[in-house]
């Protein structure tokens, strides 16, 4: 996140609202756009296809590691942003806000070993608990 690492989200916002806002949504937003995914954050941070090579780099080499098993990966939102754009391209403009414990779960073909997205951003087991109050950071918002 260049410069940007460390800040709390409402720090970063004010340090730098459009760049930050822009790309932590990715999208436009209040008429700043992002849409070059080779831009850079100012600080050394990466550009978007750089996050999205080293995410997919490194889910691939899971994947390769770990053969028939059942892997748990623990990430924050910007990779599974990434990583659902790499894999379901043509549903990738569909955006929302990534809920804290949610869970999205990738399978891969046995016979063809593509990638399926089979859930993404599923946050029904908070629900289930009565914890969902506390799934959205603080901010009360609804999924």
């Amino acid at each position: 996140m260049g410069y940007l690492q460390g800040l709390t989200w409402d720090d970063a916002v004010n340090k730098s609202p459009g760049v930050f806002k822009a790309f932590a949504n990715f999208e436009i937003k209040n008429g700043v756009d992002f849409d070059d995914r080779n831009q850079e954050l100012p600080g050394g941070g990466e550009s978007l296809n750089q996050l999205s090579e080293r995410c997919v780099s490194y889910r691939n080499k899971i994947a390769q590691d770990h053969i028939g098993e059942r892997v748990i990966v623990v990430c924050h939102g910007a990779v599974i942003l990434e990583l659902r754009r790499h894999i379901d391209p043509p549903n990738s403009s569909i955006r929302r806000k990534i809920r804290n414990t949610s869970l999205t779960i990738f399978r891969i073909s046995g016979v063809t070993g593509r990638w399926i997205l089979e859930r993404y951003g599923d946050i029904v087991h908070l629900d289930e608990n009565g914890f969902l109050e506390d799934a959205f950071g603080g901010d009360g918002a609804s999924a």
